[in-house]
């Protein structure tokens, strides 16, 4: 046995020995500060504030960077063995859901740029090189697949005909919908939308809509909202005026559809990881003195639509003008503006600002008809979804000065 073989060895029996005794600790169980100390010494990189779940395996770790504020759930499973040039690098602020793979072969490099995210079950595998960018949000059961079977000799099995290895690049502030496919050798242009259950064949323009099997653009983002559109939404509000003068016109507070309809799903699906009742975003009206409902679940949005909370009053409010987390665990114990929320049952409640041009100006929360005590540590794991979202519909959003 060679240095080199020798120094593997003892490299991957020290690996295995310290994810074993660590990787099952439970987070309330210090397990989390416990991993964020002595998986640093077999990450190649490991930097500062990582959330690791128990439950999360790893594999290669000499040739894992991860970087600051990085959250990794439970069942995440990333593969960097196979060659000594492999490299993950997963930049700060990402978030990997739970049950997400991420897998090499040889020569692969795999790089997840800054504040991503990435929905549960998931799946990214080499051996092509694959480059997802910043601000990026893959929602769950999509593949990212840099590899395609060769299979043109039917005198041998596919099986030993090898693949391709093209590569993939996913630029920044893309969004890929529930169960998108992406194959080898292709590119997704900036700021693209992919729609749910889309396989990806070819190459997507910056900017573009795509669906379908094989996905097809539909549009450009810049093309979407036409002077038609515009005039039509502009009679719509005013048709809202003359029957309701008290409810303040929200001149474009609106989000694109696409990324409403794909905000929902979302929205949903992280309603449940976290075991909450309702889940709701508030974004301001036009004068920036009142939030509005802008997508709730588990509220009646018929209901919720027409509700309006200044800011500095009830539980929103509050958030909103302070900019700072709240954490309500008997909701009778304070003001509310509007009854919806007592009516419905909430008991428990937790939000956190949601940042629009760097400013704290929407609002975030979930609630629960049961007595819950959210910890600060579920305060910080919101306002990291928050983050994300802000940075997806800010671009989308005209609130007249905030565009300034």
């Amino acid at each position: 046995m060679n240095a080199k073989q020798s120094a593997s060895r003892w490299m991957r029996f020290k690996e295995t020995l310290v994810i074993t005794l660590l990787g099952w600790i439970p987070t309330i169980a210090f397990g989390v500060k416990l991993r964020n100390i002595l998986y640093r010494s077999i990450f190649a990189r490991l930097g500062s504030s990582v959330y690791i779940q128990h439950g999360a395996e790893f594999l290669g770790t000499s040739c894992i960077e991860i970087g600051n504020g990085v959250h990794i759930f439970n069942d995440v499973r990333i593969d960097a063995q196979g060659h000594q040039n492999n490299k993950i690098c997963i930049k700060e602020r990402v978030a990997l859901e739970r049950g997400v793979e991420i897998g090499s072969l040889e020569n692969t490099h795999i790089l997840i740029d800054e504040s991503t995210y990435i929905s549960p079950y998931v799946c990214i595998a080499g051996p092509g090189d694959v480059t997802i960018g910043k601000h990026c949000m893959i929602a769950s059961h999509s593949g990212i697949y840099a590899n395609n079977h060769n299979f043109a000799d039917l005198t041998q099995p596919i099986r030993n005909q090898g693949v391709t290895r093209k590569g993939i690049v996913i630029e920044d502030d893309c969004w890929l919908g529930h169960g998108v496919t992406i194959l080898d050798g292709v590119t997704i242009g900036q700021g693209s939308v992919i729609g749910a259950g889309a396989v990806v064949t070819k190459n997507i323009p910056p900017f573009s809509v795509a669906v379908g099997v094989p996905a097809k653009v539909t549009h450009s983002r810049k093309e979407y909202i036409t002077k038609e559109n515009s005039a039509a939404a502009l009679a719509k509000v005013e048709k809202t005026a003359e029957s309701n003068q008290q409810i303040e016109i929200l001149n474009g507070l609106s989000l694109d559809p696409v990324l409403k309809n794909l905000l929902n799903p979302l929205l949903d699906c992280i309603r449940q990881i976290i075991n909450v009742d309702t889940i709701t975003l508030l974004l301001p009206t036009q004068s920036e003195q009142q939030l509005a409902v802008c997508l709730t679940i588990g509220l009646e949005e018929e209901i919720a639509e027409n509700i309006r909370i200044p800011f500095g009053q009830g539980f929103a409010g509050q958030i909103a003008a302070s900019g700072e987390q709240m954490i309500v665990d008997d909701l009778s114990k304070l003001e509310v503006v509007s009854p919806i929320l007592r009516n419905r049952g909430i008991r428990s409640m937790l939000g956190v600002p949601l940042h629009i041009k760097n400013r704290a100006l929407g609002v975030f929360h979930i609630g629960t008809f049961r007595s819950s005590e959210f910890t600060k540590e579920n305060a910080q794991q919101l306002q990291f979804i928050a983050d994300q979202i802000g940075l997806a519909i800010e671009p989308l959003l005209s609130f007249g000065n905030l565009n300034a």
